[in-house]
């Protein structure tokens, strides 16, 4: 056999012997975003999402007939990334502990802030919890979405997503001549700082947060006064698109902004950037972060 031909054989001959390399080995131990120590005894064959972020990464991961459950949110317009995917099949529920006890899934994945009183209930049915620490990066995300296809036995479906992830930011995001400063604002007085989604949103954009550097609460939001824009006079205004509660807010709050007699020498009204952002890709936190940034930066970029 010439060596060309043999090598080929070698190597298909390693992949039959170690089918297994990138399997998960069960039981696994791991810590959850909580600090938590979870024991997984065998490959989830049956599994209940409780969160936005595990709902958009799931439907990549596994089939339909895998999923026990999605959030409630699911199907929300204004906060799911995937409403247009799920399959009917699953239902969508809320962390409803006797519905999810009934269903007796392999494992629950929960939010680091979802009711620890229910999940603790949860756990007291034999029903592993993997909570998730909600991540603010991109590298984050793709650090969360390695762990949950770990869980599932899904790890080269979980390397997909990412290698898709960064093909789509390099293969789109419009690189420009200057970077311009963006401003998030919103009626209700704060903007996203540096330990945000929305910051990570800025700077794949190739943006700079107007308020970077200033000290933000746990949630990471700055309070922002109007007073407060002017003094920052950013080059872009990104301002809600949907208001909770109320159907009209958003169009309201965008004419009062364009209107303000007071505003009127901020850059970014001066030469029209201001942009209504979508809540979907506002508080996405997925691998669909990605569609949150290509908004961002083609809203801008592409016009100049």
């Amino acid at each position: 056999m010439h060596w060309p031909a043999f090598k080929h054989f070698f190597i298909l001959s390693l992949l039959v012997s170690f089918p297994s390399m990138a399997e998960t080995v069960y039981p696994l131990s791991l810590i959850d975003g909580l600090g938590k120590q979870v024991i997984i005894e065998k490959e989830p064959k049956k599994i209940s999402s409780k969160t936005l972020f595990t709902d958009a990464v799931l439907l990549e991961l596994v089939d339909e007939h895998s999923l026990s459950s999605l959030t409630d949110l699911a199907s929300n317009p204004n906060y799911s990334a995937v409403k247009d995917i799920l399959p009917k099949s699953v239902p969508l529920l809320a962390l409803n502990v006797e519905m999810i006890i009934a269903n007796r899934p392999d494992i629950v994945f929960a939010a680091n802030w979802s009711d620890a009183s229910k999940l603790a209930i949860i756990e007291s049915a034999g029903i592993p919890v993997y909570r998730i620490q909600t991540p603010k990066t991109i590298t984050e995300i793709e650090a969360e979405i390695l762990r949950v296809g770990e869980i599932v036995n899904k790890s080269e479906a979980a390397e997909k997503i990412i290698t898709k992830m960064k093909a789509r930011l390099d293969q789109n995001v419009v690189k420009p001549k200057q970077r311009l400063t963006a401003l998030d604002y919103n009626p209700w007085g704060t903007s996203s700082g540096q330990d945000s989604t929305w910051d990570e949103v800025l700077e794949q954009a190739d943006l700079d947060n107007a308020i970077e550097g200033l000290v933000s609460d746990k949630y990471g939001q700055v309070p922002v006064s109007k007073e407060m824009v002017i003094v920052l006079n950013p080059d872009v205004l990104f301002i809600p698109a949907w208001v909770y509660g109320d159907d009209n807010g958003a169009e309201h709050f965008r004419q009062e902004v364009m209107s303000d007699p007071s505003l009127q020498s901020v850059t970014a009204i001066k030469e029209g950037r201001v942009y209504q952002m979508p809540h979907v890709l506002r508080s996405v936190y997925s691998q669909y972060i990605i569609d949150a940034v290509l908004f961002v930066n083609h809203s801008v970029y592409k016009k100049l």
